[in-house]
């Protein structure tokens, strides 16, 4: 059959329209074989980093070494920084920077209800009492709190709002 500069053999078209199938039917089953390995591949690699992480659960869990329940706070109020005066009692931990009342309420369920109690306390134990209380608490960095809780101690309130003025501003 002839359509003006195109010629079609008609006793070649079912070979032709046999060579398609047969090709989109192997490209079809490499496409399934392709993505099944891939898929497979990525499977094995989220096992791998599951494990990896239950293994750095067990380890933190060994690290802090405690078995309290820390309530969840709801409401938390916006964490206050309080104006320091020497007839703060030492116990005061709300006095340090990024310590609130609900942080407090949560560092005195884990037990540390005085300056030196917190002194001793590693940050990263510390850190470890935030995440549990929640996504809200864990963004908090207690790392300065030892070194403030130092000067809250010997009642050096003027180095304590000098190194408070440092933390606000970002410059530490």
């Amino acid at each position: 059959m002839k359509l003006g500069p195109l010629t079609i053999d008609l006793d070649s078209l079912p070979v032709a329209v046999a060579e398609i199938a047969l090709l989109l039917i192997s490209a079809t089953a490499l496409g399934w074989i392709l993505a099944k390995v891939i898929i497979n591949r990525r499977i094995h690699n989220l096992q791998e980093l599951i494990e990896e992480k239950k293994y750095e659960l067990a380890q933190y869990r060994t690290l802090t070494n405690t078995t309290v329940d820390y309530p969840i706070a709801t409401n938390a109020s916006k964490t206050v920084y309080p104006n320091i005066s020497p007839d703060h009692a030492p116990d005061d931990l709300k006095i340090i920077e990024g310590i609130g009342p609900k942080i407090e309420e949560i560092l005195n369920n884990a037990g540390i209800h005085t300056y030196e109690q917190l002194i001793e306390t590693p940050v990263l134990r510390t850190a470890g009492y935030l995440k549990k209380a929640g996504p809200r608490y864990q963004l908090h960095d207690p790392s300065s709190w030892p070194e403030q809780a130092a000067l809250a101690k010997q009642q050096k309130w003027e180095e304590l709002e000098k190194l408070k003025l440092k933390l606000i501003s970002g410059r530490q």
